[in-house]
């Protein structure tokens, strides 16, 4: 309950592959779509099979420059940091910028125009920063479709600085682009995460998302306190010491961290039924009387 993947009802009849015609037709109408509703026409969009993880690890490889990590510390800038040693034999006379938007492990926001942005927590209830050049999200966070896809949109003239698609491999940006221009993927796609994101954002209303997260946001802060809150109060990721939610309340709700030894709690506020914040909330306050 409350953790980082959206709670939805999924009933999928899939009886196609991933050449058939019915699936390619699905990729073009997830391009457009995605594009339209987000105004990216700037922008490729591409979709990796698997986390936000596999999307920033296809940028690192993907890139022929070297990548150093910017922005607030935390558990995702560490594990990018961590990563960029891998490549770090990357050419070094055009370094480019990589941070995260929103660091989801203490609900911090960094922004800096011109950057390669990990987006996959903050997207799209924050805009994406001016003349990003590449940005990275997730089927299954704020755009509430199942996991299993990364999506990473590259502005249209950064496409030089990538490795050839004449390099094969499961993460090279190019040679998804290279199939995505003909409705393809280079590798067996997860076709039903494809389709539900398809489904999920036909009908995806993104001020009502937002309208959802500061409602929430407001509930789970003004009855934990505003002042005992880390990081931003309004925000898709609340994070609240653990010394401060009873641990029955805690299990009762299976808190994220709960089965962690992270001294925080954390509540997404757009992945359950607003009535659920609104019975954590009641309870809160029930304990403090």
């Amino acid at each position: 309950m409350f953790g980082p993947n959206k709670i939805v009802p999924i009933d999928i009849d899939i009886n196609y592959c991933h050449r058939d015609t019915s699936f390619l037709n699905i990729i073009k109408e997830l391009k457009d779509v995605f594009r339209d509703k987000f105004n990216l026409n700037s922008y490729d969009i591409l979709f990796i099979p698997g986390s936000g993880t596999s999307g920033i690890e296809s940028l690192f490889f993907s890139c022929k420059n070297k990548i150093n990590v910017i922005g607030n510390n935390g558990v995702f800038h560490d594990r990018w940091d961590k990563m960029s040693t891998v490549y770090d034999y990357k050419e070094k006379n055009d370094i480019k910028n990589l941070y995260c938007q929103l660091e989801t492990s203490n609900s911090s926001l960094f922004s800096k125009p011109g950057c390669y942005v990990d987006a996959v927590s903050s997207f799209p209830f924050y805009d994406i920063p001016p003349n990003t050049e590449v940005f990275v999200t997730s089927s299954n966070k704020i755009l509430g479709a199942i996991p299993g896809c990364a999506i990473v949109a590259v502005k249209k003239d950064n496409w030089g600085h990538f490795i050839s698609d004449t390099i094969v491999s499961t993460l090279n940006l190019n040679r998804f682009k290279k199939y995505i221009d003909k409705n393809q993927t280079p590798t067996t796609p997860p076709v039903q995460v494809i389709w539900h994101l398809l489904e999920c954002l036909k009908i995806y209303d993104t001020n009502k998302t937002k309208e959802n997260i500061i409602k929430n946001s407001n509930l789970i802060t003004s009855s934990i306190g505003v002042e005992n809150i880390i990081g931003e109060k309004i925000c898709p990721v609340i994070t609240i010491p653990k010394s401060l939610i009873p641990i029955e309340l805690a299990k009762k709700y299976e808190l994220y961290h709960l089965n962690t030894n992270d001294n925080t709690y954390q509540i997404f506020t757009y992945s359950d039924k607003d009535k659920y914040y609104e019975y954590f909330a009641n309870d809160i306050n029930s304990i403090k009387k």
